[in-house]
């Protein structure tokens, strides 16, 4: 995938130089500055003939030393110092006796002419080189942008992707050309997965290279021009991408700078690379640290929850058989009954258990539209034969809309947040539901009037029939919270909540 920003535009992303090479004295002339140079030495001496009437022909000079400044300020060192040649032949030429040669008549104007030809070459000479320490400084403060820029990026990058996206746009500024970045495939394989400019093309040999620096993780740099070889640098960016660079022709310049500057950015990126695998570590690490400790309490849930209604049947189932013949008929009953009512319990224990299993094993919801103010009547009529004699309630708010859930999943959710209600509340008090809309979201509430859980208390005990309703909120896109104490002190209200949006 391309990067989105066209060729054309990449001038714009680097500087007020981009496109100026920044020569020194160590560069070759460049033709356009002598013959800029000529120019206006020539323009002078035009100049200077014109005012040769009015002034002495001693401060000539000044308009050739004008010239000089001019060509050295405009296009560098070496066009200064050949302006200044030309201006002191030039000067003798036209303006020394005897004229039109390059004789010199006095001695005094020997001295003239040596001192001109001084002024001016140091002229020239200072004036190229602040040009070039101008030119430096504004190539630096450049490249200090565009290393502040990717660090204020980068802090908007949330994901690998991103990072390394941010880097190779800042790194074709940086540099001031052509970026490349490679990630490794399914195969695995170095692929290109994005360029700035859009429609760079890597060679085979580029690709070698680039498998090279992402296999040893040593960058590879580019050849030297004139040399076979790739014109890229490739530095691997852990831990699958390598990222390639060609400087364009404002960046050839200063390449200590630059190379400082994608350092840099490459730091950088590495460093925010690495966080970001150690979050997702440290995430990792939490959830199978919760997932053990709810393992494990589940564990002891389960373990207290199916001990209790197997010590009643088994006592229950003892006691008819070898006291049958003596038991009184309403004993008896109360035997059966209790067996009866513990079996039950057992019935719903297994039941939440196969939910989990399904729940563990991934198998998805089955969707369908619902009413679920109608579900959470099912649930209560449940609960009602569950436990007879007990105060169960349901309340709406509002109108409530259908979604497109799973039905029984969430009957089963609201049942077991019932059972858990029932049980925390004492026999004379009420369970109650409120289906209401809250934000977007259809909200039904299950609130006893139990003892509640203390204000300092992190998480309540967490037993089977939470843990599943958890699990089947979290399955059907939602999510359960728990609120306790509710008033004075006591009561706990769990809230299972659905998107109407995601659910639909």
């Amino acid at each position: 995938m391309d990067s989105g920003i066209p060729r054309d535009q990449i001038s714009g992303m680097a500087g007020p130089d981009d496109g100026v090479t920044f020569p020194t004295w160590r560069s070759v002339p460049d033709p356009v500055g002598i013959i800029a140079a000529a120019a206006l030495v020539a323009l002078s001496i035009l100049f200077g003939h014109g005012l040769k009437a009015t002034l002495p022909t001693e401060s000539l000079h000044l308009v050739c030393l004008v010239a000089v400044l001019i060509s050295a300020v405009a296009f560098g060192f070496w066009s200064g110092l050949i302006a200044a040649a030309l201006a002191f032949l030039g000067y003798n030429f036209f303006f020394v006796e005897p004229l039109h040669t390059l004789s010199v008549a006095r001695p005094e104007d020997m001295i003239s002419l040596g001192a001109f030809l001084l002024a001016a070459g140091l002229t020239g000479f200072l004036a190229g080189r602040m040009r070039e320490e101008a030119a430096a400084a504004r190539h630096r403060a450049d490249l200090l942008e565009a290393v502040s820029a990717f660090t204020a990026d980068l802090a908007n990058a949330a994901t690998q992707e991103a990072i390394e996206t941010t880097a190779l746009r800042h790194l074709a500024r940086a540099v001031r050309g052509e970026a490349v970045l490679l990630r490794l495939d399914a195969a695995p394989r170095l692929v290109v997965a994005e360029t700035v400019p859009v429609g760079v093309r890597l060679g085979s040999l580029d690709m070698q290279i680039a498998d090279r620096a992402m296999r040893y993780g040593l960058a590879q740099p580019a050849t030297a021009p004139g040399w076979e070889g790739s014109r890229f640098a490739f530095h691997p960016l852990p831990p699958d991408a390598v990222l390639a660079l060609a400087a364009g022709p404002g960046g050839r310049g200063h390449a200590r700078a630059r190379e400082q500057a994608v350092a840099s950015i490459l730091d950088q990126a590495r460093r925010a690379i690495e966080r970001l695998a150690l979050a997702r570590s440290a995430a990792e690490a939490r959830e199978q640290a919760e997932r053990e400790a709810q393992r494990a309490a589940l564990l002891a849930s389960l373990s207290h929850d199916l001990r209790t209604p197997l010590a009643t049947i088994l006592g229950s189932v003892t006691s008819l058989r070898q006291l049958d013949a003596t038991l009184a008929p309403d004993a008896r009953a109360d035997l059966l009954l209790a067996i009866e009512e513990e079996a039950g319990r057992l019935s719903r224990y297994v039941a939440n258990l196969l939910h989990m299993t399904r729940l563990r094993s991934g198998l998805a919801p089955r969707l369908d539209w619902i009413d679920p103010a109608d579900v959470a009547h099912a649930a209560v009529r449940r609960a009602r034969d569950a436990f007879p004699g007990r105060s169960i309630m349901m309340e709406t708010e509002g109108d409530i809309p259908l979604l497109r859930t799973d039905g029984m999943l969430l009957e089963q959710a609201l049942f077991n947040l019932i059972d858990n209600a029932v049980k925390a509340s004492a026999a004379d008090g009420t369970v109650r539901l409120l289906a209401s809309v809250e934000a977007g979201s259809v909200v039904i509430a299950v609130t006893d009037h139990g003892p509640g859980f203390p204000d300092h208390a992190a998480e309540p005990r967490v037993g089977l029939g939470l843990t599943i309703c958890r699990g089947i909120a979290t399955a059907l896109g939602g999510s359960l919270t728990i609120v306790s104490p509710v008033r004075d002190g006591r009561g706990t209200m769990v809230r299972l909540a659905l998107p109407i949006a995601e659910a639909a």
